[in-house]
């Protein structure tokens, strides 16, 4: 897709309050990540962390060759459809589509189809991008 080397897409859910078996019950998926606020975790990079918020994360993979679209679709495909439920985090807690990705040069562009903006829409996520380009530092 565009110009992305590789890319990852996660769902990620925040709130101080938040308590992960709740979300898991409630979305039908087990997290990559699931720690109630004050909990101590083992982060990406190996380090043991205490939570400074509840989180919820799904997702997280790096994939090449990057199909945002497809990631996105398959993602949503593992969790429940019921837009209820989704009313009910949304509205409760801080929840959002995060994509990261590198580009293959110092700049490109993205496209998101009408479906896959569509089915975020529908259960009230945003979508939050961190992009990188490799040779902007050399």
């Amino acid at each position: 897709m565009d110009n992305l080397q590789r890319a990852s897409v996660s769902l990620l859910i925040d709130e101080d309050d938040l308590v992960p078996s709740e979300i898991t019950a409630l979305l039908g998926a087990e997290p990559r990540l699931g720690v109630a606020k004050g909990e101590k975790f083992l982060g990406s990079h190996g380090k043991c962390t205490e939570a400074s918020t509840g989180k919820w994360q799904l997702g997280g993979d790096w994939n090449t060759p990057v199909d945002l679209n497809d990631q996105i679709s398959t993602l949503l495909a593992r969790l429940t459809d019921d837009l209820e439920v989704w009313k009910y985090l949304t509205a409760r807690y801080h929840c959002y589509m995060s994509v990261g990705g590198y580009f293959v040069d110092w700049t490109g562009g993205i496209t998101l189809a009408p479906q896959t903006l569509g089915a975020l829409s529908a259960r009230g996520l945003a979508i939050d991008f961190d992009l990188y380009a490799h040779t902007a530092s050399e």
